[in-house]
């Protein structure tokens, strides 16, 4: 289990107990919670919290004046939680509870904290109570991010049945490395070297995060090396990159040479491995009149402009991100379900209650919901996200229904994922069937939920196909 300290002044207790009213052991399961509340009679409390703290995989600092006000707080729980966030050992995040001199305190105000834009929680009424779920889901996916990596890591170190899996996971993950083929030709390598005085300017002065190789001094020590020789070190560098980008000059550049040699290692990486792709750059955009078609299969940037090689680095490496997300779901320690419903007619419905609660006593599964007035683009994120969705029915007028299917319908490999939950008693005589023949699992009422729910959870743990 995740371990998850809660640092406050004693003066805002009320706060503390107002988060754990939703920060619970049933709303994390997967999550270990402690505050100095819990340190029983007779233990030394300053080692207690010490000892906690840096036992902590997460600490969350509930700011208030009070809290920053607290000479404790500050020479003993603030410093060492941000200690131990610059040895990457422990997630620090500040919760605002209520409006205070933040100036003096960059070391807070330079960390993401919930709720978005330092927003204060005792600012917000009645809608506070909507950022506490949001808080609450989002410690959540932190905690199951933390325990992801760590079975990733442990399957590694085990050899199983997934390490394969997740040995593709640990190089991709932040694996922001380019090959850059260096042409045979003059102008081409002209190319080659403009591009990296423009890359090199953005690494330096915008943080770009891509690193291009070979390098000018790596590339001279392959070019002096025997044919076989120089094949095995291009390849290595080859396979330790996320993608490949080729520059073509002229039509025939991988007919011969070195073009065709890295060409062919580059393709012979994108065939075994789990994720890579091969980019042509073809700075003079004529040339693709004079290309075979399957080669421009590959994504093509045409033209001189850098620009546009930087897009598209940009689009390849957030497709790449999506894979590795895709991965690390296999890892995951509960997993995700969506559910829609219509929040304003169906949240009381009892079909609807009796539903999740069945879900939810499986402590493998996470139970996430669309509320009012998120985008639909959002809701679409959110089923793709996650391992499984319920659409409920209801109430719901046709219009509403009808896009939420459609939506579901568009969620890549999730159709057998998917439980829809229609309610008989509810006398709406609109045709609900639009494309419920897409999904496998159809509730009706009250019949066929054992059947039908069983084989939807044993669904969530099969792998994806």
């Amino acid at each position: 289990m995740v371990k998850l300290f809660i640092s406050y002044s004693h003066e805002d207790e009320r706060h503390l107990k107002q988060l754990r009213t939703f920060l619970s052991d049933r709303n994390c399961p997967n999550i270990k919670i402690w505050e100095d509340g819990k340190i029983e009679p007779g233990v030394e409390w300053d080692a207690e919290i010490k000892n906690r703290l840096e036992e902590a995989d997460i600490v969350l600092l509930l700011i208030t004046q009070t809290f920053l006000n607290s000479r404790y707080i500050n020479n003993v729980e603030l410093n060492t939680a941000m200690e131990n966030l610059s040895k990457k050992k422990t997630k620090v995040i500040p919760i605002f509870v209520k409006d205070c001199m933040l100036d003096l305190y960059p070391q807070i105000t330079k960390l993401q904290g919930l709720p978005d834009n330092k927003r204060f929680l005792s600012t917000l009424g009645d809608a506070a109570d909507k950022e506490y779920v949001q808080i609450v889901k989002k410690i959540n996916e932190i905690a199951g991010e933390m325990l992801t990596d760590l079975q990733i890591r442990q399957s590694i170190d085990l050899q199983d049945a997934q390490s394969p899996v997740a040995k593709n996971i640990e190089m991709l993950s932040d694996n922001h490395k380019i090959f850059l083929s260096v042409p045979d030709s003059v102008g081409g390598r002209e190319k080659r070297k403009d591009f990296l005085y423009v890359a090199m300017g953005r690494k330096e002065y915008e943080n770009w995060p891509y690193e291009i190789v070979p390098g000018v001094k790596d590339w001279e020590k392959i070019e002096k090396m025997p044919e076989p020789e120089k094949a095995d070190c291009l390849l290595k560098l080859i396979k330790d990159c996320a993608f490949a980008i080729h520059i073509l000059m002229t039509a025939d550049e991988l007919d011969e040479g070195f073009d065709l040699l890295q060409y062919k290692l580059a393709r012979e990486c994108e065939a075994q491995a789990a994720f890579f792709r091969n980019i042509l750059w073809l700075p003079d955009a004529s040339v693709s009149e004079h290309l075979d078609e399957r080669l421009m299969m590959n994504p093509t940037i045409l033209g001189n402009n850098f620009e546009a090689v930087f897009r598209m680095i940009e689009e390849k490496n957030t497709e790449k991100e999506a894979w590795v997300k895709l991965m690390r779901h296999e890892f995951a320690p509960q997993k995700k379900v969506y559910m829609f419903y219509d929040f304003e007619k169906d949240h009381n419905s009892l079909l609807r209650i009796k539903i999740k609660n069945l879900i939810e006593t499986d402590k493998r599964i996470l139970i996430n919901f669309s509320i009012p007035g998120v985008p639909l683009e959002k809701d679409r994120e959110e089923a793709q996200e996650s391992e499984g969705v319920c659409l409920y029915y209801g109430q719901s007028n046709p219009e509403w229904f009808v896009i939420h299917q459609s939506l579901l319908l568009g969620t890549k490999g999730k159709q057998q994922k998917i439980l829809c939950i229609d309610d008989p008693d509810i006398d709406l005589k609109y045709d609900r069937d639009v494309s419920k023949n897409a999904f496998n699992h159809i509730i009706k009422g009250n019949d066929g939920i054992d059947f039908e729910l069983h084989g939807f959870i044993n669904g969530l743990f099969a792998p994806t196909p």
